[in-house]
């Protein structure tokens, strides 16, 4: 599933040294949401994790698959709300023949939601 211009829709991409930022904004009218949870909707872990992925695959251009995360930590709940921007910053962004590897913080105006080292493979493992 797809959650770049579904889930969430981009406002803007910003090159970074050494990685890139893109600012978000939550569609708390996503399905998803009706599911986790009705009444108390929160994001998916999961789905953040994706988000993440899809966006470096759009900077990168190419397709990219999971090979290795670390510390993965969930810190605060993403609550949707109508136009609620949500901060991807990507950084320490490094790329060589076979992989690409970046550290990943999730965050909104008052809170960080999420912080994760990921390693990404260019061909399916």
């Amino acid at each position: 599933m797809n959650f770049l211009d579904n889930l969430f829709h981009i406002e803007s991409i910003d090159e970074a040294e050494n990685g890139f930022a893109a600012l978000l904004c939550c569609n708390p009218r996503h399905l998803i949401y009706q599911a986790h949870f009705p009444g108390n909707p929160i994001t998916p872990g999961a789905c953040l994790l994706q988000t993440a992925c899809e966006l470096l695959q759009r900077k990168l251009n190419r397709p990219l698959f999971l090979k290795a995360s670390k510390n993965i930590k969930y810190l605060n709940v993403l609550v949707p709300s109508e136009g609620k921007e949500v901060h991807f910053t990507f950084s320490n962004l490094v790329e060589n023949e076979t992989e690409c590897k970046a550290q990943v913080v999730i965050a909104g105006e008052a809170s960080v939601y999420t912080k994760m080292s990921l390693t990404f493979s260019y061909e399916p493992i």
